[in-house]
């Protein structure tokens, strides 16, 4: 009896799974990359940073956006109370480059967090309907970036998600980080590809201007310090106006936490706002992560299980045990095949291994995340 109930109930939990590999997960595997540039579509877009003490990556940054092979856009770098030499150095390369703009931020107001603030003045700065945004602490990985991410504005397309990596270095965090960007990459796209996209990375993101003015901006969740990229997303993206850039000419690469602090802090805020998600998003990912937490910790409770209860097995129990096996050999596939579309390298025992780790992330990250209050950037 106890055999049965674990073994069926382990089945039951894949089964599940199954239906996320193969309704969302397998579309992404499938899904074929434009191989060329449309050079007819090329209208001028606005790039627009958002910077508070950037001073460093901005001198990185900013030549290589200026040498973005794309025949007419502009820089808008929005210096939120830069206080490190920020202005006066983009102040200076305004004067060499008619292209570079800048908004100067003394004061942000109370109702609004500071970026959604500096995000906005940015937008309303812009002269190009095409608005394509990044962050100063990353950095294009070809000087295509532009055109591969516009290409996708095609067919009445409103948004574009794009990709955005960590750089790989050494140590446990970074190992974390470029597991769990990978596995967020994978979940996000595979539903944009599904026709439901939920999200997006303002790392590397793109939308039209009108979309942002007609509705109002981020007036629905001003207070709220994340969601100026993912929640702006949910709320005004559909099956229909949504494209995706997965071209690797258009990846974004940014420079990852490097302390445990710095990090959780991040994923905490990041996290805390899923819960502003439409229902049918809270739904899908909340039965997703129950199955998935479900499954690594009913597998050791079935080895015990099956340890002692060998002398019980029928082929049933066998056909069902496989189940658990047919779901990591799926799931590991799907990471192998998934990082030949994006920048990704890593071992069949370093998935196997971060999936069960993962579990315990869901889990301690996500019960803070729910029950965070919405903060405040000072």
């Amino acid at each position: 009896m106890v055999l049965d109930i674990t073994l069926y109930l382990i089945a039951f939990v894949v089964v599940i799974q199954f239906f996320y590999h193969l309704f969302f997960h397998i579309r992404f595997l499938f899904y074929k990359s434009k191989t060329s540039l449309d050079y007819d579509f090329q209208k001028p877009v606005s790039i627009i940073i958002a910077a508070r003490n950037e001073l460093e990556n901005l001198r990185i940054l900013l030549p290589l956006l200026q040498k973005q092979n794309y025949p007419k856009f502009e820089i808008i770098i929005v210096d939120d109370r830069s206080n490190d030499g920020s202005f006066d150095f983009l102040y200076d390369e305004r004067n060499k480059d008619s292209r570079i703009k800048i908004v100067r931020i003394d004061h942000t107001p109370e109702h609004i967090s500071n970026k959604k603030y500096a995000i906005t003045l940015g937008v309303k700065a812009a002269q190009y309907d095409y608005l394509l945004f990044t962050d100063a602490d990353c950095y294009p990985e070809s000087s295509n970036w532009i055109a591969w991410m516009t290409t996708e504005f095609v067919d009445s397309k409103d948004f574009v998600l794009g990709v955005s990596p960590y750089l790989k270095q050494k140590g446990v965090l970074n190992w974390i980080i470029q597991h769990e960007t990978f596995i967020t990459a994978i979940q996000y796209l595979s539903y944009a590809f599904a026709k439901t996209p939920y999200m997006g990375v303002g790392r590397n993101l793109a939308y039209k201007k009108n979309i942002f003015i007609d509705n109002k901006g981020f007036n629905d969740h001003l207070n709220i310090v994340g969601g100026d990229d993912d929640l702006f997303v949910n709320q005004y993206s559909n099956a229909k106006n949504t494209a995706i850039c997965i071209q690797k000419e258009a990846h974004i690469f940014s420079y990852p936490k490097t302390t445990w602090k710095s990090w959780l802090g991040q994923k905490n805020r990041h996290l805390s706002v899923g819960k502003f998600y439409k229902k049918k998003h809270l739904t899908l990912l909340g039965l997703q992560n129950l199955t998935h937490v479900l499954f690594w910790i009913l597998v050791p409770i079935t080895i015990l299980v099956s340890f002692l209860y060998i002398s019980e097995f029928q082929l049933k129990h066998y056909i069902l045990i496989s189940f658990a096996g047919l779901r990591i050999f799926s799931w590991s596939c799907l990471h192998f095949f998934a990082s030949k579309k994006i920048k990704f390298q890593s071992s069949w025992l370093s998935w196997w291994l971060f999936d069960c780790v993962y579990v315990f992330f869901i889990i301690i990250l996500g019960i803070k995340a729910f029950f965070s209050k919405p903060e405040r950037w000072t």
